[in-house]
C-alpha cells in the first residue's frame, strides 16, 4: 500500500510544478481577476492535499511496520 501511495505522491508532486500560480500578465479586468482568485483557492487545496499525503504516507507505514514486527513466520 505504501508503494503505490508514494507513486501517488510522485504524481502529485510533478503535476503541482505544472500548476500555474498566476495568470498571465496581458490578461486584465474582471475575468482576469476570477481566475487568479480561483487559482489562489485551487492553491490552498493542493497545500492541503500534500498535508493529508504526508498524514496519510505516515499512517501506512506505521501500520506496515507493526504488521511486520508482529508477523510469525510459518514452522
Amino acid at each position: 500500500m505504501s508503494f503505490s501511495l508514494s507513486l501517488s505522491r510522485m504524481d502529485y508532486d510533478t503535476a503541482v510544478t505544472q500548476f500555474p500560480s498566476a495568470v498571465p500578465a496581458s490578461w486584465v479586468g474582471a475575468a482576469s481577476i476570477a481566475c487568479q482568485t480561483a487559482l489562489d483557492n485551487a492553491s490552498g487545496l493542493l497545500a492541503a492535499l500534500a498535508t493529508r499525503y504526508d498524514t496519510a504516507i505516515s499512517n501506512v507505514s506505521a501500520i506496515e511496520a507493526r504488521n511486520s514486527s508482529t508477523a510469525t513466520s510459518p514452522s
